[in-house]
């Protein structure tokens, strides 16, 4: 389909995956210039030649085009089965599904938000790294309604349960024994702007235009070697040709093949056999949705040997030669909507009949015990700094996607903000939130410090703090900027305080931050509650490594900040180093993520629990995909970032 679809077998190579993550989907504009595939059917290409179509799009090349068989009807299922799906010939059907109530009622963008707001699809986002690379990851419906305008974003998803009630099966495959091969069905869903590359799918493909339109542009499966597929040494399923500009000097084959047109508007359905290339491009307005069944009629994949295209396409032939030439539908469906299908039906195929999850995942979330015996997770939400109003909106938004972590700041609104929300959201109870508070370097003193985290309490409230920290020592102009004369007392003096509050229970763990070693050892001398954390710097290019060696020793929990390198980008007056650095973008590029997400995982990797600040709500539900992030995916990249320039 228009993204990622065909490849969900799993069976996409290395060699094109690499190739993709640095070129993106028209790789062809990158590789050497290839011959034709036979000398004597090669298009010349000399100066006196006309190349009909040279650097225009897909289909301008081609002498005629032909139109696709197109009905206003649809036949029944065995006369498809016979006539269309058995000899591979594609199918057109005008205006059969405008009874659908999806048809009618999905163009309100008020209706879907009702309706299927808090349901989770996979969505694929372009421009994260460049504009080649998309990365994949889950998003509400209400994120992606308040998104696809913006960005180019494409939801790629299988349906929910609830759009399962709008839906009834395409009548051509109401039918039991189509079930048996269903694959799945999915939402294909953007703003407008999509364009497939040339591929074929891995299973019959049934696409209903739901709002909008599309053109699609096909091709036979034996003309598919004029599409220079073959210049991968194994079956890709992609063509290396560029189809907004086809170079018929570096492709000159590509004049040769046969293409057949046509245009979906709303409710139009179009049949497209295993096998077939094709490239679409979305018409029409905005909202443009689609749905699409997926039938595994051949499952050439599992059924025809690994081989380069062209052998793979001849033996689809063969396997869909080998089938009955006709098919008895004893179990009509006619009628039933897609929910009653999967809930009568589902044991004709269990793992193809499955919604999108009903809400966010939890559970990926992590947590490490700390010495004070409570846990913490290990990826939170740093809040300091953000006006009342950016803080609103990011908690809760972040307490929607699963975050039970929030860093604030005792010098900002960001307290009172978060504990207003505890006390009043949807999402969760006070108990379930950690909370980091702080004493700033001029409450320290032994009243100070009690009277600070008094007023974190009432601003937060709440009768307890999960973790305390004392921000540092003392005032540093460099670190945390004061007067000498706001801060009479010490830090030792505040670690006592706390200390107190800790065992008349209002604070649950106690820690400190920007400490040193010889401080954090002269620490350790006076406790008699455990120190649970230290907060300090990390990011790739100042590691603290002995410093966290040290917490690792005496199972202290380090927690950093400035993880994502802006300290540099404001000692220097430049951009960011870390951020915009080509190791860390080619990192980014290969796992298909922002460059922030992969610096999240790196110090996940290294046992360093993290809070990155965020008031961008793209970047929060992105910062929490790095925790089913697998570094270790490329060793290539994360031998990038492990030498990556640094102080240790």
């Amino acid at each position: 389909m228009e993204t990622m679809t065909h490849f969900y077998a799993g069976v996409f190579p290395v060699f094109l995956a690499l190739a993709c993550v640095f070129w993106g989907p028209n790789i062809g504009e990158f590789f050497p210039r290839f011959s034709s595939s036979t000398k004597e059917d090669s298009t010349p290409t000399t100066a006196n030649n006309v190349l009909k179509g040279h650097m225009e799009k897909f289909g301008n090349q081609a002498e005629k085009i032909y139109d696709i068989i197109t009905l206003d009807y649809f036949p029944d299922p065995e006369v498809f089965y016979r006539d269309y799906m058995r000899k591979s010939v594609p199918l057109v059907v005008k205006g059969a599904l405008k009874h659908w109530p999806a048809v009618q009622k999905w163009k309100s963008e008020d209706f879907l938000r009702e309706k299927f707001g808090d349901s989770v699809f996979m969505v694929n986002m372009k421009n994260i790294t460049d504009a080649y690379h998309s990365y994949t990851m889950p998003m509400s419906m209400t994120d992606f309604l308040d998104d696809f305008k913006k960005r180019k974003v494409y939801m790629d998803s299988l349906i929910s349960e609830k759009m399962a009630e709008d839906l009834t099966l395409p009548d051509f495959v109401a039918c039991g024994e189509y079930m048996e091969m269903l694959k799945m069905i999915a939402i294909f869903f953007n703003s407008g702007w999509s364009r497939s590359d040339i591929h074929f799918d891995v299973s019959e493909t049934i696409f209903a235009q739901v709002t909008g339109g599309r053109q699609w542009l096909l091709t036979t499966p034996t003309d598919g070697k004029y599409l220079y597929s073959d210049e991968f040494p194994y079956h890709s399923g992609t063509s290396p040709v560029n189809w907004e500009a086809i170079d018929l000097v570096k492709y000159p084959d590509v004049s040769k093949i046969a293409i057949y047109n046509a245009t979906l508007d709303v409710g139009d359905v179009i049949y497209v056999p295993e096998g077939w290339w094709h490239q679409a491009k979305v018409t029409g307005g905005i909202p443009n949705i689609a749905i699409a069944v997926f039938i595994d009629f051949l499952h050439c994949l599992k059924n025809a040997p690994p081989s380069n295209d062209s052998v793979f396409i001849d033996n689809c032939i063969k396997l869909r030669e080998d089938k009955p030439r006709e098919m008895k539908c004893n179990m009509p469906l006619n009628g039933m909507t897609v929910k009653e299908v999967y809930d009568n039906y589902s044991h004709l195929k269990p793992q193809a009949m499955k919604f999108t999850i009903p809400e966010f995942r939890k559970d990926i979330f992590e947590y490490q015990p700390l010495k004070s015996g409570y846990s913490m997770p290990t990826l939170g939400l740093g809040l300091g700094g953000m006006s009342p109003e950016e803080a609103n909106r990011s908690i809760r938004h972040a307490m929607r996607h699963g975050y039970r972590f929030f860093d604030t700041d005792s010098e900002d609104e960001t307290e009172a903000t978060l504990g207003y929300i505890m006390g009043d959201n949807p999402y969760c109870k006070r108990e379930d939130v950690f909370v980091i508070a702080k004493v700033h370097p001029k409450n320290l003193g032994r009243n100070a410090t009690k009277s600070s985290v008094e007023r974190s309490m009432k601003r937060l409230n709440t009768d307890y703090i999960d973790l305390i920290l004392i921000k540092a020592p003392s005032c540093d102009k460099e670190m945390i900027d004061c007067k000498a004369a706001e801060n009479p007392g010490t830090w030792q003096e505040s670690w006592q305080a706390l200390e107190d509050m800790s065992k008349a229970g209002s604070i649950r763990s106690l820690g400190v931050s920007n400490f040193n070693i010889l401080q954090m050892e002269e620490l350790l001398t006076m406790t008699t509650v455990p120190v649970s954390a230290l907060q300090a710097r990390f990011d790739l290019m100042k590691r603290n490594t002995k410093l966290r060696e040290f917490c690792n020793k005496n199972g202290i929990r380090f927690i950093a900040h400035s993880l994502l390198g802006f300290k540099w980008a404001k000692s220097s007056s430049k951009t960011n180093p870390i951020l915009h650095s080509q190791m860390v973008g080619f990192a980014a590029r290969f796992y298909r993520t922002g460059p922030a997400s992969v610096l999240i995982r790196y110090a996940l990797e290294k046992n360093i629990t993290v809070v990155p600040k965020s008031s961008n709500r793209l970047h929060i539900v992105l910062n929490k995909n790095s925790l089913i992030m697998n570094l270790r995916e490329s060793k290539d990249a994360l031998d990038a970032l492990d030498n990556f320039p640094h102080i240790p």
